[in-house]
């Protein structure tokens, strides 16, 4: 007989069953917790890889170095995955020279073109996003009156909006063709478009009334403010 029963204690026995069975169960969620948070780690080590740009695609890159105002211009003619180090692009230029780029650097892509048959086609079809390229943005078939037009229409917009969505208002031909859509997105990042719109990845966020009047009024303050005509900048 246990001496401690008669006074109304519980036998030690059960005291240090119960402790060694607390143990066992901490023990337990503490291996349990270990084992999710490596699962965790895990998983995210073991991301889904990035989504490619289609090879024979057109796009507006960088070099990766400094003092690049605009892109150059290529064809993507070789695209891979790499699991912890993003997506990795061969781009044949207009000289015929080959860039190894990283996702970061690709600007803008735009529909494969049917006339590349061969890489050394690539002169041939990037000829006509060249052209646009050359082009100011008052050559680009949209005045700037109709991009503010354009613009008042957008900012009743909740979500950014994709160029043919904003130059559509104006007229759906501008974007009918990969070209012209390169065209919208010359405009669009242009020094007059940028008084209107700000680029969210691919896409467009109509400023803010009182920064659109800041950016207008500095650009038709600036030297060549001739170009853009003293109908917009009176306005």
């Amino acid at each position: 007989v246990f001496v401690g029963a008669s006074l109304g204690f519980a036998p030690l026995v059960s005291i240090s069953t119960r402790t060694s069975s607390y143990s066992l169960h901490r023990s337990a969620v503490e291996y349990s917790l270990r084992r999710s948070a490596v699962f965790l780690k895990e998983a995210s080590d073991e991301a889904e890889p990035p989504s490619l740009h289609g090879v024979g695609s057109i796009c507006e890159f960088d070099e990766g170095k400094q003092g690049h105002a605009r892109g150059l211009l290529g064809v993507i003619i070789k695209a891979e995955s790499k699991a912890k180090g993003g997506a990795r692009y061969e781009v044949l230029d207009v000289d015929g020279r080959t860039h190894p780029i990283k996702a970061a650097q690709v600007r803008a892509t735009f529909a494969a073109s049917k006339k590349l048959k061969d890489p050394l086609d690539a002169p041939l079809v990037l000829a006509d996003y060249v052209s646009v390229a050359e082009k100011a943005p008052t050559e680009l078939g949209v005045e700037p009156e109709m991009l503010e037009v354009a613009w008042e229409l957008a900012s009743e917009a909740d979500a950014p909006l994709s160029a043919k969505q904003i130059l559509g208002v104006i007229d759906e031909a501008l974007c009918a063709s990969p070209v012209q859509l390169f065209a919208a997105y010359r405009l669009l990042t242009s020094e007059v478009g940028r008084v209107f719109f700000k680029a969210i990845g691919d896409k467009y966020k109509a400023k803010a009334a009182k920064a659109v009047a800041a950016s207008k009024s500095a650009l038709c303050s600036a030297a060549d403010a001739d170009a853009y005509g003293d109908e917009f900048c009176l306005v």
